[in-house]
């Protein structure tokens, strides 16, 4: 029985044979199997370590984007402070520019506004040596002596020093008559003209035809002109002379004093009349208070001060004007102090004049007025000086020294010239208003 277990069939042989060929292959199999997982089980244990490097390099990205951003951002802020700097720098620099400019125009304004004594007296002194050879008719003197001031400013007394001769005691230099505080000159913009006899220049004459308006689409635009004038003032010459003996000549520090006042003060006296009064037929220049070169007041005011104001009024608000400067003789501006109330009879100066305690200048509504003697009594100049009239200068106040003249040569006498040449435009008649005090409208 047991041969009979052993001795099974043949096809059942072949069957467990292929069993166990089977479990062998899946012996194989599960070997290899788990010889894999192991492999994946070590992947997977590189992979999450390999997952935990890269989830660090993606922080490590992230910041790395992080101060990239910030630095962008930082260079974006440097870049526009850097656009901003570069304009503040720009704008700075004009600034300074600007004020480098100005301080140059302040110190030529300066120069320009330097006593004609300190002028005078440094060109004197510069030509002393000459005047003094053709006062003792040195063999090296020269027959004429030009001395040539471009500039001219306020006209004061020179400091003289003093001496004793002997017993007696000597007051130096020359008693001088009185000198007038302002001139017209000060008041007017200043320019140089060349060469030529006549300024020309072209000036609006009115408003011209037709009118600005509003118009409708697809309409005819309303027509308009200009009206231009040509106009022109002739180039003058003011001007005198005198003669000095050789024995008053070699008295140069008594000279010096004498030209530094007088023969300066003399010129810009009759120059003052004529920016002022000249009735404009050559040689006279024609001046702002002259038919043509002024609007007349038209005010009804019989206060002296309301007819001032009066007359802003009318620069400013008719003729479209600014005032810069109200002209008055000493005696109508000191009376406008004495403005009283009625009843009480109390000084009031009204709250619209101003006395600035350090200079004494007074101001009517912020508007300077000035005294001179240059202007008449009873009378009132309210105007855009600025920009209604030019002093252009073709040469300046000269003084000059000959010997050469006459009969000087025999008489031991020396001539001395003071001259200008000028020209004096109004640019119209709406830059001034000019009244009468005494004859209200």
């Amino acid at each position: 029985m047991a041969e009979d277990i052993l001795e099974l069939p043949i096809e059942l042989k072949t069957k467990l044979d292929a069993v166990e060929a089977g479990v062998k292959d899946f012996k194989s199999k599960a070997e290899s199997l788990e010889t894999k997982t192991l492999s994946i089980e070590q992947k997977l244990v590189a992979t999450e370590a390999g997952l935990v490097e890269v989830k660090a390099i993606k922080e490590t990205v992230a910041e790395l984007k992080t101060l990239k951003d910030s630095v962008l951002n930082v260079e974006k802020s440097f870049n526009e402070y850097r656009v901003s700097k570069d304009e503040a720098d720009r704008k700075n620099q004009e600034w300074i520019d600007k004020q480098i400019a100005r301080s140059k125009d302040i110190q030529l304004d300066d120069e320009k506004k330097k006593s004609f004594g300190d002028i005078l007296k440094s060109k004197l002194e510069e030509y002393t040596d000459d005047i003094t050879k053709m006062a003792v008719k040195d063999s090296g003197r020269k027959d004429r002596i030009v001395i040539d001031l471009k500039a001219v400013g306020d006209v004061t007394t020179g400091n003289l020093t003093g001496g004793s001769r002997s017993l007696q005691v000597l007051r130096p230099g020359i008693i001088n008559g009185p000198t007038r505080k302002v001139h017209v000159r000060d008041l007017l913009p200043t320019g140089t003209i060349g060469a030529g006899t006549e300024f020309v220049f072209m000036r609006e004459n009115g408003t011209g035809e037709g009118a600005i308006a509003p118009t409708a689409e697809g309409s005819m635009k309303p027509q308009i002109d200009l009206d231009l004038v040509e106009s022109s003032v002739k180039i003058e010459t003011i001007a005198g002379w005198l003669r000095m003996t050789r024995k008053a000549m070699n008295n140069i520090p008594g000279l010096i004093s004498y030209l530094q006042t007088r023969l300066p003060e003399r010129l810009l006296r009759v120059e003052d009349n004529l920016l002022l009064n000249g009735d404009g037929v050559s040689p006279n220049i024609k001046g702002i208070q002259v038919a043509g070169n002024f609007t007349a007041a038209t005010g009804a005011a019989t206060v002296d001060i309301e007819q001032i104001i009066q007359a802003m009024s009318q620069l400013e608000g008719t003729n479209e004007r600014e005032a810069t400067g109200i002209v008055l003789h000493p005696t109508d501006y000191y009376n406008l102090f004495l403005n009283k109330a009625s009843g009480s009879g109390e000084y009031d100066m009204p709250d619209i004049v101003n006395v600035d305690p350090a200079t004494g200048l007074v101001r009517i509504l912020g508007v300077p007025v000035i005294p001179t003697t240059a202007q008449t009594v009873d009378k009132f100049l309210v105007g855009d000086f600025r920009m209604g009239a030019q002093l252009l200068i073709q040469e300046g106040i000269r003084i000059e020294f000959f010997e050469q003249d006459g009969t000087n040569v025999r008489e031991n006498k020396i001539t001395v010239r003071i001259e200008e040449t000028v020209a004096f435009p109004v640019y119209g008649s709406d830059f001034f208003v000019f009244g009468d005090f005494g004859n209200v409208a």
